[in-house]
């Protein structure tokens, strides 16, 4: 059983060699690596072509992230693919042993688990839905994170693969047509550590629940019986979440020191 691990990269030479490093140190051995670059002028040409053939690449322009991705997954030819960005890595040197045990018991369609949210100092959290709750993830209260995510080739092709006219968060309106298709697989395993630099991990919950909405209404998916239900069950779920956000943020830049009474 072989799993194609898939990695867009634009001018982030650092980034690449960061991914590939973690792709190599898999001890899973029928993986094969494909980057889609999209015509960098960093230097990543350069070094993958210094790979002697370890990995497959292409460096050209491509028609955005989605694209490039669709382009790896054509490229590709194992049973399970998975997305794994320029500057993300596995969370193990066995996440990819793991997964395939996995799918060599449940021949599943598509699954996910945990990642680890990371930036150049720190673990920032834990991303990921366990237990799945489908309908608050079509209503967008519960992110799936896409690189700690894998998909049957088969399935993947079956859903015409990412739709590259819907935007930052395609990869969510696919995993929402996916989960209307076939529920997934879900492991309480962390399998992936994410760049908090990237694009998709700056925006506001405003911009992703509006994705949501509009990935419900493109792909005619309702949660409860009015679309106009749905849509006010977003807003709600927003607000909240921002509510939630600002709560979280820490006043002081270090907490007093406090001492307990008896404790002497």
């Amino acid at each position: 059983m072989k799993i194609s691990v898939i990695t867009i990269a634009y001018n982030d030479l650092e980034g690449v060699r960061k991914t590939v490093n973690s792709v190599q140190q898999q001890s899973y051995a029928e993986i094969e690596h494909i980057v889609v670059d999209g015509g960098s002028t960093d230097g990543t040409r350069e070094f993958l072509e210094s790979l002697d053939g370890s990995v497959q690449w292409v460096s050209e322009r491509d028609n955005g992230r989605y694209d490039a991705m669709n382009k790896g997954a054509k490229i590709a030819s194992g049973d399970l693919l998975w997305f794994m960005h320029s500057a993300d890595i596995f969370h193990s040197n066995s996440s990819t042993d793991f997964v395939a045990y996995e799918f060599s018991k449940n021949k599943f369609d598509w699954g996910y688990g945990l990642s680890r949210i990371v930036d150049d100092k720190d673990t920032l959290g834990i991303a990921g839905q366990i237990p799945f709750e489908h309908a608050r993830f079509l209503i967008g209260g519960k992110i799936i994170p896409h690189q700690a995510s894998v998909f049957s080739r088969e399935f993947f092709w079956a859903l015409n693969g990412y739709d590259t006219e819907f935007g930052l968060t395609a990869d969510q309106e696919f995993m929402m047509r996916a989960s209307m298709e076939s529920l997934p697989s879900v492991w309480a395993e962390v399998l992936c550590d994410f760049d908090a630099g990237g694009a998709g991990s700056t925006r506001n919950a405003w911009a992703h629940y509006q994705d949501m909405i509009r990935a419900r209404s493109i792909s005619k998916i309702k949660v409860t019986s009015s679309a106009t239900l749905d849509s006010a069950l977003s807003i709600f779920f927003c607000g909240f979440t921002m509510v939630d956000r600002i709560l979280r943020r820490p006043l002081r830049r270090s907490s007093p020191t406090v001492t307990i009474a008896g404790s002497r």
